[in-house]
């Protein structure tokens, strides 16, 4: 899948989260989360109609678990020429576990209610 990008200008901050991670594990079962990415771009950054095509597209694909935030980050840094790039991935639990992966940046993620969203 490929990721288009676009113009912004330089030093923008950008924060990106997306609820509808999904992707399978090896053993085929279905990990869910949600998905939350810092950049400051140097004058470009990711189209969002492409972006979402990519976090669908992670459905069909198989990592482990403890990847996903690597490999989510080197694909976003394969098209963006960033300053700062960091990825956190909250999984939801499974087994009773509840796990986060972190790769590139540490930051603090915002967390927003969905407005439109009916309680």
């Amino acid at each position: 899948m490929n990721l288009n990008t676009v113009e912004v200008v330089a030093d923008t901050r950008v924060e990106y989260m997306s609820p509808e991670l999904l992707f399978l594990a090896q053993s085929g079962q279905p990990y869910r989360g949600t998905l939350y990415i810092y950049l400051v771009s140097k004058g470009e950054s990711i189209d969002l109609v492409a972006f979402k095509k990519y976090i669908t597209s992670l459905r069909a694909c198989t990592f482990i678990a403890e990847n996903i935030a690597y490999e989510i980050y080197t694909k976003i840094k394969s098209v963006l020429d960033v300053d700062t790039l960091g990825v956190i991935v909250d999984l939801s639990a499974r087994g009773g576990i509840q796990q986060r992966t972190q790769f590139g940046e540490v930051f603090e993620p915002s967390k927003k209610q969905h407005i439109f969203q009916v309680p």
